[in-house]
């Protein structure tokens, strides 16, 4: 009896800081979405996004601070951009990617970015 006290006990943590993780995830993206960015992908613990000016990596963690959580890198400021097996390098900056599909893709829509803002 004891034994599945402590099972239960132990699925009802997983099950609400599974469920505090997934509001923080919603949140995050609502942020993105207010900040006027169209790409964005989730990967490594991360929401990485482009936006009008900018590069936005927004770091999940258990308490959301939207201040401290985030990463803000201007396109002004990159100067040339590497891909490095499942990661972009752009100036000593690094965005790490789950698979190299997801940073194939971040990828190519950052250098269109680059492009369009380096000819207007």
């Amino acid at each position: 009896m004891l034994f599945l006290v402590f099972f239960g006990f132990i699925a009802f943590i997983f099950i609400a800081l599974n469920m505090y993780d997934n509001s923080n995830l919603k949140e995050l993206e609502e942020y993105i979405k207010t900040q006027n960015c169209k790409n964005y992908i989730y990967s490594k613990g991360s929401y990485k996004a482009i936006c009008e000016n900018r590069v936005l990596e927004m770091k999940n963690s258990l308490v959301i601070d939207l201040q401290k959580n985030k990463a803000e890198y201007f396109f002004k400021d990159i100067n040339k951009i590497e891909k490095q097996k499942n990661s972009i390098i752009f100036n000593d900056k690094k965005l790490d990617f789950n698979s190299k599909e997801d940073m194939e893709i971040f990828y190519k829509f950052l250098q269109e970015k680059l492009q369009n803002e380096r000819n207007n």
